[in-house]
């Protein structure tokens, strides 16, 4: 979506990038982001990346901004841009809880909220990161106790160095393959040490789009993901989107990624302004 010229995970002259996962790439004369998520982006894609601290005072366009940690992978961000007219919280990606290798996300009023929805119903109601991770190291631990080797199947860039560090502080080394590993060496860069990469590793950690078990369903190998048969997800479920909204306090929200209709339908159940961002944009402006 782009906003007065600005894109928000759009392509735009002047674009801002909320981290480093591909679906969320963008191209502009110059692109706004955080530093890891700059360092990530380069390993698939060039471009001129403006990089700034997390609440550091900067001007997007004409308008003054601020970045703020989403918890979603390292360096992911959200932005807070005040307009002339209105504040504006973008979100990109979002995580209310805290992940091992992510910063803590930080939620701020705005007049208007512009949330992901990817798991926008409340049929999604996700263990919580500790929780998720006792489940995984007592399935890695069944999986060691029956001889096996257990593999775990998961987004290569932020999911995989969240299980190497889950891994790592349990005391299992892991064998991963060159585009995890070098992910997490740009991830040490970043202060995220990981000890336990190891030739022969107790664990496998497979890249997503590695050949999966049929519905992920395995004594030893598991597929890790918010749609997974192990829930340790790396966005916000329907119940972290509500807190998020309840700390910003905003007049209106609009629904991005995923279940935004169905989502949005719901908060206006609940009393909130609410719609789809495609029902709101003309001629690329938020009207």
């Amino acid at each position: 979506m782009i906003i007065k010229g600005i894109g928000l995970d759009s392509s735009s002259k002047i674009a801002f990038q909320s981290h480093a996962h591909t679906d969320h790439f963008v191209s502009g004369e110059f692109i706004v982001s955080t530093k890891p998520t700059k360092f990530l982006s380069h390993l698939k894609k060039g471009g001129l990346y403006k990089t700034y601290r997390f609440g550091e005072s900067f001007y997007i366009g004409d308008y003054k901004a601020k970045l703020y940690p989403a918890g979603h992978m390292l360096g992911s961000a959200q932005i807070y841009i005040k307009f002339d007219e209105f504040s504006l919280l973008y979100t990109g990606d979002v995580k209310w809880f805290k992940l091992r290798t992510a910063e803590k996300s930080k939620f701020r009023k705005a007049d208007i909220l512009v949330i992901e929805a990817t798991y926008g119903l409340p049929m999604y109601n996700f263990p919580t990161p500790r929780e998720a991770e006792k489940k995984l190291i007592a399935f890695v631990e069944g999986a060691l106790d029956r001889k096996k080797v257990p593999t775990l199947y998961a987004n290569q860039m932020g999911k995989a160095q969240e299980l190497l560090k889950i891994l790592d502080v349990h005391g299992y080394s892991a064998r991963v393959p060159s585009d995890i590993r070098k992910v997490a060496k740009i991830y040490e860069k970043f202060g995220i040490k990981f000890n336990n990469i190891s030739n022969d590793g107790e664990v496998v950690i497979r890249g997503f789009r590695s050949q999966k078990p049929i519905n992920g369903i395995h004594p030893s190998e598991l597929f890790v993901s918010g749609f997974g048969n192990l829930k340790l997800s790396n966005h916000a479920d329907f119940w972290e989107l509500i807190r998020i909204i309840e700390r910003a306090k905003p007049e209106k929200i609009y629904t991005r990624y995923g279940y935004n209709r169905e989502f949005a339908r719901i908060l206006r159940g609940l009393g909130y302004e609410a719609r789809p961002v495609e029902d709101v944009l003309l001629s690329g402006e938020l009207i």
